[in-house]
C-alpha cells in the first residue's frame, strides 16, 4: 500500500495553527496537498500534527465523509500503527507541494527518491544535506523507516529525520535545475505573504480557453485583479451565485413590467457575476458540480430574451422574431459545446458580449436588428469553425 504523511508541525504563529491551514486560491495549502498526493497514488493519508487544531480537525472530518482514508499522527511513535513495512510512504514537508509533472513521476516510481536543489543562497528556505544540495521536502521512500527513527525525541523534525536515514542509505536523488523552480515545479508556502505572491504568479501566467476581445481585453483584466480578493473570503463563492440568480429574476420581472432595456442591463450584471463566480474556482482542489446553478442562470436569461422579444417585437414582425430567437437559442448552445478554436476566439459569441449586442440595439430602438445580428454571429462563427475542421480533415489527392 501506498502511504501519504504530510507534515503540519510548522504553524504560522503560536496558536494561530499550522503553515497548511493557510488559505490557497479558494481551499487551503493542505487540501492542495492532499490532492496532489492523491494523484500519487496515495491510499491513506497521514496528518503530522502535534497539536489538534480545530480547522484541521474539521478539514479531517469532511474528507472522512468522503470515504477518504486519513488519520492524524502526533509523533512517529503514533505513526507506527499505521505503516508496515512493505509500504511506500510519500513525504510531503509543511507548505510543498509539486506540480503535475512530479506528480506523475512519483506515481509511476517505485524505488526511493528524494527531490533536491543545488545547493545555492536563494535556496536557503530549504534543508541542506551536504555541500552540494537542498532537500525540497518531497520524499518516496520505504514506510519501514518510520522504524528506524522511533526512538528520536518529540521535538525532533521526522521529515529531517527521515531524510538523514534515506541520505545515509544513498537514496536516489532528482535534481531539480533553477528553471524547474523559477516555473513552480515544487513551490513552498510558509506564510500568507508567500502564498499571495504565489496566487498572482499563477494568475499572471495562466492563458484561459474559449476567451473571446471583449473578455479578454476588458473583464478577465478586472476579474484578475479581484480574484485574490475573493479567495480571502469563502462565502464570496455563494454570495455571487444568489446575486447572479437574484438579478436575474429581477430581469425576468422588469422584462414584464414592459422595461426590457433595463432589463438586460441587469441581466448582463447577472451574467458576468456568475462568470466571476465559476472563475474562482479556476485552480479549485474540491469536486464540487456547480453545474446546476449555472443552467437556471441560462434558463432564466431565456426568459427573459424571451420576454423582451414579446415586448419590442412589432405585432407583424413577432413570428419571425420568435423564430429567430429559437434558432439563437440552439446556435448559441452548439457555439458554447463547440471545441476551443485559436483562430476564432476572438469573435466567439458568448452570453456577455450577446447581451451587449442586445443592449446598444435596444438603445438605438432596433432590438430585431440586434436579435438577428447575434443569431447571424453565431450562426457565422459555427459555419466557419466547422469548415475549418473539415478542410484539415480532407484529404488531398496526391499527383502522379
Amino acid at each position: 500500500m501506498r502511504l501519504a504523511l504530510i507534515s503540519l508541525s510548522t504553524e504560522v504563529s503560536a496558536g494561530d495553527g499550522p503553515v497548511g491551514m493557510l488559505p490557497l486560491f479558494d481551499a487551503t495549502i493542505v487540501e492542495r496537498q492532499v490532492r496532489s498526493v492523491r494523484n500519487m497514488g496515495a491510499e491513506k493519508i497521514i496528518f503530522l500534527s502535534p497539536a489538534m487544531h480545530s480547522g484541521l480537525l474539521q478539514y479531517t472530518d469532511s474528507l472522512i465523509q468522503q470515504d477518504i482514508d486519513v488519520e492524524i499522527a502526533r509523533n512517529v511513535s503514533d505513526l507506527g500503527q499505521y505503516a508496515s513495512a512493505e509500504d511506500d510512504l510519500i513525504f510531503l514537508s509543511d507548505g510543498i507541494f509539486p506540480d503535475q509533472s512530479i506528480e506523475e513521476h512519483l506515481s509511476n516510481q517505485s524505488g526511493e527518491l528524494i527531490y533536491v536543489v543545488v545547493n545555492a543562497e536563494e535556496y536557503a528556505d530549504f534543508e541542506r544535506i551536504d555541500l552540494g544540495h537542498r532537500w525540497l521536502g518531497i520524499a518516496l521512500v520505504k514506510a519501514d523507516r518510520l522504524s528506524e527513527i522511533s526512538q528520536i525525541p518529540d521535538d525532533w523534525d521526522i521529515g529531517s529525520a527521515l531524510l538523514r536515514t534515506a541520505v545515509q542509505s544513498e537514496c536516489r536523488r532528482e535534481v531539480l535545475s533553477d528553471d524547474d523552480l523559477q516555473s513552480d515545479a515544487v513551490t513552498q508556502v510558509l506564510n500568507a505573504d508567500t502564498a499571495m505572491t504565489y496566487q498572482n504568479r499563477r494568475l499572471g501566467k495562466l492563458r484561459l480557453s474559449k476567451q473571446n476581445l471583449l473578455d479578454r481585453l476588458v473583464s478577465w483584466p478586472l476579474m484578475r485583479k479581484a480574484l485574490p480578493i475573493l479567495w480571502k473570503r469563502p462565502e464570496s463563492k455563494k454570495y455571487l451565485g444568489i446575486g447572479s440568480i437574484v438579478t436575474a429574476l429581477s430581469a425576468i420581472a422588469l422584462a414584464v413590467l414592459d422595461w426590457p432595456v433595463v432589463a438586460l442591463v441587469f441581466l448582463l450584471i447577472g451574467s458576468v457575476s456568475m462568470q466571476m463566480r465559476n472563475r474562482i474556482s479556476l485552480f479549485s482542489t474540491r469536486n464540487e458540480n456547480y453545474g446546476p446553478i449555472s443552467l437556471f442562470f441560462c434558463l432564466m436569461a431565456a426568459i427573459v430574451l424571451t420576454v423582451s422579444v414579446l415586448r419590442m417585437s412589432p405585432a407583424g414582425a413577432l413570428v419571425g422574431d420568435m423564430t429567430v430567437l429559437m434558432l439563437f437559442f440552439g446556435n448559441l448552445w452548439m457555439v458554447h459545446s463547440a471545441p476551443d478554436n485559436l483562430r476564432l476566439n476572438w469573435i466567439r459569441p458568448d452570453i456577455s458580449l450577446i447581451l451587449i449586442i442586445f443592449i446598444v440595439a435596444s438603445g438605438f430602438g432596433f432590438f430585431s436588428i440586434g436579435l438577428y445580428f447575434a443569431a447571424l454571429l453565431c450562426l457565422a462563427y459555427l459555419v466557419v469553425a466547422h469548415n475549418g475542421r473539415w478542410s484539415l480533415s480532407v484529404p488531398q489527392n496526391s499527383s502522379k
